[in-house]
């Protein structure tokens, strides 16, 4: 029985049912047939689908219909075969729709909850992409880009895991924030309950994988970096807390940061970046409160107390640059 490239789990669901009903297996056939069904509980909610198709098709080969003229002995069996196909195909469908990830995702400038179907909440930031896939064993999400506060529901018999980048954050029942970096750097703030983080590096194409090292536990009040083959954890006073989580509040919190890095932090927020246009100006140190939406108020902070003046360009970047003497 050929299998829908677009769901190859009711096409071998199909396969199984098909088998079966052609008399009972042979051992090993029976042994492979299990050893399919626990290897996921979508292979039982595809099985189990597909067999109630199948016997609402029987059930309709055997109503009476009426009759409006002779048919062909080949259409009378036409009818019941092509009812059966198409009943498949919308249990496929159903199916499929059912099996896919959740996606949620967020603008540029954009902040929004997320209620997940455990009673778990998701507090996405700014031009921010999860992926939710949960299951009965586990419940697995990704953060693709940007940061995400968690409130995770209690549920001892299904870990909920924050896959990001390298990083790998497992918890049961706590709350905590995971911003992306970059590419390789990952940061971890725990402002409730225990944390278990593990930095996940792939094997070099070709050599076996290692042992992962045992996973870092991050409690309340702490926070990680991960970073390629390391995880480095740090305590955070309530000012360093308050400071990671501002976003919440719509604030950027600048606490002797780098121009450079104001300016990275602003550009989260801004369709239209800000630019340093001279290397000079990177290292000027930074402080102040600001609304993530309000940049304009930041620029004019640097041009009233740092020299830094800001001018449009014609690509509609905003370039900062030293004051003219």
């Amino acid at each position: 029985m050929a299998q829908r490239a677009d769901n190859p789990l009711t096409g071998q669901a199909a396969e199984w049912l098909s088998r079966r009903q052609h008399g009972p297996l042979a051992p090993e056939d029976q042994r492979a047939f299990d050893a399919w069904l626990d290897a996921s509980p979508h292979h039982a909610v595809a099985y189990a689908r597909v067999e109630a198709t199948w016997e609402r098709t029987v059930r309709l080969q055997a109503a009476p219909m009426p009759e409006t003229g002779r048919r062909s002995g080949a259409a009378r069996r036409w009818l019941p075969l092509a009812a059966a196909a198409t009943l498949l195909l919308a249990a496929g469908g159903a199916l499929w729709l059912m099996l896919q990830p959740e996606v949620h995702r967020t603008g540029v400038g954009e902040r929004r909850t997320v209620a997940l179907s455990d009673g778990s909440r998701v507090e996405l930031n700014t031009a921010s992409i999860l992926r939710v896939d949960y299951s009965d064993r586990g419940r697995d999400v990704r953060l693709q880009s940007g940061e995400a506060l968690f409130h995770v529901a209690k549920d001892p018999q299904r870990p909920f895991v924050v896959h990001a980048g390298n990083a790998a954050v497992r918890a049961v029942g706590t709350v905590f924030n995971v911003r992306l970096r970059d590419r390789e750097m990952v940061e971890v703030t725990v402002t409730e309950g225990v944390v278990a983080v593990d930095e996940r590096q792939p094997a070099p194409r070709g050599e076996a994988m290692s042992a992962p090292p045992a996973p870092r536990t991050v409690e309340a009040g702490k926070g990680a970096m991960v970073g390629p083959g390391a995880v480095a954890t740090v305590s955070l006073d309530s000012e360093a807390l308050q400071q990671r989580t501002a976003w919440r509040r719509d604030l950027i919190e600048l606490r002797g940061e780098t121009l450079e890095q104001a300016v990275a932090e602003f550009n989260r927020y801004r369709t239209a970046p800000l630019v340093l246009g001279d290397p000079r100006i990177a290292s000027i140190r930074v402080g102040g409160t600001f609304a993530t939406g309000e940049s304009e108020k930041f620029l004019a902070a640097l041009s009233s107390g740092f020299g830094v003046e800001s001018m449009e360009g014609a690509d509609g970047k905003v370039y900062l640059m030293p004051a003219q003497q």
